[in-house]
């Protein structure tokens, strides 16, 4: 599996600054000094200063007067307070006197440092301790992508266009071809059936994808008066916390108006999830358009990154039942639709192409494109009118 891959990159240091330790002290004197002791402290035990991070974490030592009861508090400093990434999680967050407290740690996928503060607070003092965890980042690798290019014979994949600027690799169990000099991927690709499914939830890891170059990202700023819209999106990775975490890379967003991004597209992404419930595959590829200048509505201020005018989506569907396949496709401007999807957004997989040059499931057997690709029936997937 390429997490595995991944998983011996993520080293962590783990640095312990014990801040704001109130100490009791009674009166003293050079005749009878009395021991100068902590109400509360705490330790972070895990064997060893450097390791693989391998999502699991270590035990957090708290030890407190017996009876006297405290809290437990962890805070992201590094974070944006509306894009936080939880990936520091206590078992417990308060207890009574010494206790053992596990805390679960995530790998950490960037490439730049991150930190929590875990705080302490013995409530019935008001005494306070800190304990800072510092997790580096990946180490870059010298040989290029640590990950591993896509099977360019997979069914979701279109055909790779052998140009000197645009790159491709999988990650999250996806594949995307980026366009370094735009910011922006011109598709992303994936396979959805039930297996991809399981109870990690929305990790909100959002972060740069350690693949691309600094110089080749877009930034923040370029986003402002759009949603990040996923393009393999955060709820078909559910399996585990590290591939649901990859579909926060910004190389797998687009800049969607909301109401697109909350509502129309968001009810293509659920009719999917519910067609791959079953037992039946899906092969999906999207993405915004970005390769002709009469798709872009505007190039941002920020990095010149652009702006799609235009949505598309295609998927291919293996039947469980009858091994056959049938095909749909779906276009949207980048507008406010105020509606869920209907059949005046579908189109065929033969004019998806025809708008966006991509030749989308080539690897299909030549009768079965033929067919599939020019199949219009919004009513056998259950698009209403």
């Amino acid at each position: 599996m390429l997490k595995k891959y991944i998983h011996i990159r993520y080293l962590c240091v783990l640095c312990f600054s014990f801040l704001s330790v109130t100490l009791l002290s009674t009166g003293c004197s050079a005749d009878n000094e009395e021991v100068v002791q902590s109400e509360v402290s705490i330790t972070f035990s895990t064997g060893s200063s450097g390791f693989a991070w391998d999502d699991s974490g270590g035990l957090l030592n708290v030890n407190a007067p017996q009876n006297h009861s405290w809290t437990l508090d962890i805070d992201f400093p590094d974070e944006e307070e509306e894009e936080i990434n939880v990936w520091c999680r206590a078992s417990v967050y308060g207890g009574t006197g010494d206790k053992n407290v596990w805390l679960e740690l995530d790998n950490n996928l960037g490439q730049e440092q991150r930190t929590a503060t875990v705080s302490v607070n013995l409530e019935a003092t008001s005494h306070t301790v800190q304990l800072q965890l510092v997790q580096k980042g990946q180490s870059p690798t010298s040989g290029g992508s640590h990950r591993l290019p896509p099977d360019i014979t997979a069914l979701e994949l279109p055909k790779i266009v052998d140009t000197a600027w645009l790159l491709y690799y999988s990650n999250g169990d996806f594949s995307l071809e980026y366009a370094p000099t735009k910011k922006h991927s011109k598709w992303v690709a994936w396979k959805l059936h039930r297996g991809y499914f399981g109870s990690s939830g929305r990790t909100d890891a959002w972060q740069w994808d350690p693949d691309i170059p600094p110089q080749y990202r877009p930034a923040r700023q370029d986003f402002s008066g759009y949603d990040r819209g996923h393009i393999c999106p955060s709820a078909d990775r559910t399996l585990s916390r590290e591939m649901n975490a990859e579909t926060f890379m910004y190389s797998n967003m687009t800049p969607q108006i909301a109401n697109l991004n909350q509502q129309t597209w968001a009810s293509v992404e659920t009719r999917e999830r519910n067609w791959a419930s079953g037992s039946d595959t899906l092969y999906i590829c999207a993405g915004g358009t970005i390769l002709k200048e009469s798709d872009i509505s505007h190039y941002t201020a920020a990095s010149s990154m652009p702006v799609p005018k235009y949505n598309f989506k295609v998927i291919l569907r293996k039947k469980a039942v009858t091994g056959t396949y049938d095909a749909i496709g779906f276009w949207f401007e980048n507008r406010y639709y105020g509606r869920t999807v209907n059949a005046s957004d579908v189109k065929t997989v033969s004019q998806i192409e025809a708008l966006t040059g991509i030749n989308f499931f080539y690897n299909l057997p030549q009768a079965i494109q033929d067919e599939v690709k020019n199949q219009f029936n919004p009513s056998a997937w259950g698009i209403p009118n």
